[in-house]
């Protein structure tokens, strides 16, 4: 059974529409569901995702029933809406959106309910989903900002910070200052808040915001302590020590020396919220064993050995320096091809001058087929002014997969999220069919 999800996508805005209002209204109309389930509130330019899979995993290992909303999704729309990585069903999401569209048909007058978007929707229903379905605890990720962002509706027992750099530049505003005030408006009064390694022109507006709000603030750095060891072919090894927790040395499955932070993240979290709960912390065999199953697609995931494709979905140039810097640790002796778009709200000419950077490589622009991405045209004359080459993507990988001669040691696939999808299952078809 395939949803039908026609009627969501009339409600889907090339821009996001800020604020709470129509949230709150919507979600009033269904009881609030919204405050019914014990919440750990995410936000962060990157590293959300990978922080919520270490999280899920660590509080997973206890028998815990975790809830997840988190997007852009890669394989199918209900990933979005989960628990214990279990999708929303078919059925349940073909209800909800038979729900919210009777709800709105009937409230049609409300003035509130006008501008409503395709991601409060979504938000909406989530919140609805984990209300119905009472998990232990539902990981709710942020799709933008964090103050006016329709997951901020919550009342969450648990805040964190995974990382500020500069993304939406024009939407949250234009310096890292900026936007950790617009991350920082989900702390909410006397609610704890974590936070991942930020730099500390915006560490310390988010602090001070905390401060504000009698709300205790655990940092990255000073509160517990990460320290990467080495890279290993399945994971990335470190240490962590915190006030609760001597020094101790943990392995991430996730590849990526950045993983080793969000792994952090996560573990302080975890005991955070055991500490709420009055249940004892995990020992260092039950994170090995959380951590050795964590899984997140689009992070550095090896789609294919033969020929090596790797997928990355570093859409920012925050994102995409830590990448480059895994590249070069861990395929230093590699001849590398990647092939690169993004979408138009992104800092494209700023990411391919850093891929540009990478040694041993050759980088080709692509687009793909989205309301968001940039045209073929578009794509095509900043190739012409970058002196890079651009081909279609399908064609590309094509060829790529079935040319011996074209491969390269390493295929790098990176860019937008919305383009890995699309990727993804074409070449997990491609390749099947060798």
């Amino acid at each position: 059974m395939t949803v039908d999800l026609s009627w969501l996508a009339t409600y889907r805005s090339s821009e996001p529409h800020f604020g709470l209002e129509r949230m709150e209204a919507i979600l009033a109309l269904r009881g609030n569901p919204h405050l019914v389930c014990p919440v750990i509130h995410l936000a962060g330019t990157n590293g959300k995702g990978s922080t919520i899979a270490h999280l899920r995993s660590l509080l997973e290992v206890r028998g815990l029933r975790v809830g997840v909303f988190s997007s852009p999704y890669l394989v199918s729309f209900n990933e979005q809406i989960g628990i214990n990585g279990v999708p929303i069903s078919d059925k349940d999401l073909e209800d909800y959106l038979a729900l919210y569209r009777d709800l709105l048909e009937r409230n049609s007058s409300d003035q509130t309910l006008l501008g409503l978007t395709e991601f409060e929707l979504i938000t909406a229903m989530a919140f609805d989903y984990f209300a119905a379905e009472k998990p232990d605890v539902v990981i709710m990720e942020v799709g933008m900002g964090g103050r006016l962002d329709s997951t901020n509706v919550c009342q969450p027992i648990l805040t964190a910070i995974t990382t500020i750099g500069l993304d939406h530049v024009a939407l949250l505003g234009p310096d890292v200052a900026s936007i950790a005030r617009e991350k920082a408006g989900i702390i909410k009064e006397k609610i704890p808040v974590l936070l991942g390694r930020i730099e500390l022109e915006a560490q310390e507006v988010i602090v001070q915001e905390a401060h504000r709000l009698s709300a205790p603030v655990e940092v990255l750095g000073q509160d517990f302590l990460v320290c990467y060891q080495e890279s290993l072919a399945d994971g990335e090894v470190f240490t962590y020590q915190s006030q609760n927790r001597s020094e101790v040395q943990l392995k991430t499955g996730l590849l990526g020396i950045y993983q080793v932070d969000n792994a952090g993240l996560a573990l302080a979290l975890c005991d955070a919220f055991f500490q709420e709960r009055g249940l004892s912390l995990l020992s260092q065999d039950e994170i090995i064993q959380a951590w050795s199953q964590v899984q997140w697609p689009g992070r550095l995931e090896i789609i294919s050995t033969q020929p090596l494709i790797i997928l990355d979905g570093a859409h920012n140039p925050h994102a995409v320096r830590p990448l480059i810097e895994t590249l070069q640790e861990r395929y230093a002796q590699l001849d590398k091809q990647v092939l690169f778009t993004c979408i138009q709200t992104k800092a494209i000419e700023e990411m391919l001058d850093l891929w540009l950077e990478l040694e041993g490589s050759q980088l080709t622009l692509t687009t793909f087929e989205d309301p968001r991405a940039y045209s073929v045209k578009e794509t095509q004359e900043i190739a012409l002014q970058k002196g890079l080459p651009h081909q279609e993507w399908k064609l590309f990988l094509t060829n790529y997969i079935e040319k011996e001669s074209q491969q390269s040691d390493l295929l790098l696939v990176t860019g937008s999220l919305y383009f890995l999808a699309q990727v993804r299952a074409f070449l997990i078809e491609k390749i099947s069919r060798r």
